[in-house]
């Protein structure tokens, strides 16, 4: 699990960094809030969902293929499959209060509108991970 984990960071932060060179590009005024935008983005860490599937939207012109979005999937998938069913549990109540406390902080925004929606279970996953992605060594 550790090592789908580094192999996730690597690629969460390279996405990252990726998009953070487009301040470097900023050639009107049009381009200034989006740069802006990404420097908050590159300071504030945001999930898995975002770096990896809501592409194609404000903060990134990228649009991400089918085959890349079943790729993280799937290593998102086999990462939840290797921690144990007790922990999960664990990890889920942990991962529901922050959730509960980062609503209680944000509104009245609602920033997961920003978010591609999809099921429950993909998203208590994805939070998992983003928990582990920055709690694990």
């Amino acid at each position: 699990m550790k090592q789908n984990l580094k192999k996730l960071s690597i690629n969460y932060f390279a996405k990252i960094n990726n998009e953070l060179k487009i301040i470097n590009k900023i050639s009107n005024d049009d381009e200034l809030y989006k740069a802006i935008t990404l420097k908050s983005l590159g300071e504030s860490y945001p999930d898995i969902n975002a770096v990896f599937f809501n592409r194609g939207n404000l903060l990134s012109d990228e649009k991400i293929s089918d085959e890349e979005k079943q790729k993280y999937n799937a290593i998102f998938l086999e990462i939840s499959k290797q921690i144990p069913n007790e922990t999960y549990i664990e990890l889920s109540k942990i991962t529901d209060e922050i959730n509960r406390d980062k609503f209680a902080l944000t509104v009245p925004y609602r920033f997961e509108i920003f978010q591609d929606l999809f099921d429950e279970n993909q998203r208590k996953r994805i939070d998992i991970i983003n928990f582990l992605l920055w709690n694990v060594e």
